[in-house]
């Protein structure tokens, strides 16, 4: 579930790198501001959708995983965007987002099961 949530995430992004780039420079402006909350609202909606369909229990709330994978996503992605080298870093930088988000999906759900908590991953 993750390793599609980021995949996905990634080829959008870089699909066209320069203009990433500059939606992410924009996002300063006033009514930048406000349509990069209204798109993550969408986007934090639809993970916790996706984390709502799963089997597996997480012992987090639903929402504060959402926003936690959701910022790990911006935040990894911006960074690789701005670092000048977007298409040599692209690889290296899902990679390693995959491995964070996974473990982290991975101590909530043992956290799950250890604690018997509600919630699905």
């Amino acid at each position: 579930m993750a390793t599609a949530l980021i995949t996905a995430f990634f080829a959008a992004k870089i699909r066209n790198a320069k203009t990433s780039v500059a939606l992410y420079s924009v996002s300063s402006d006033v009514d930048g501001a406000r349509i990069v909350q209204q798109t993550g609202t969408r986007m934090r909606k639809a993970i916790v959708e996706m984390l709502a369909s799963s089997r597996d229990r997480l012992a987090t709330d639903r929402q504060t995983v959402a926003s936690l994978l959701q910022g790990m996503m911006v935040g990894v992605i911006r960074r690789m965007l701005e670092s000048g080298a977007p298409e040599k870093e692209g690889d290296i930088f899902r990679r390693e987002l995959l491995v964070a988000a996974c473990a982290y999906l991975e101590a909530c759900s043992a956290r799950a099961e250890s604690t018997g908590a509600n919630g699905h991953l």
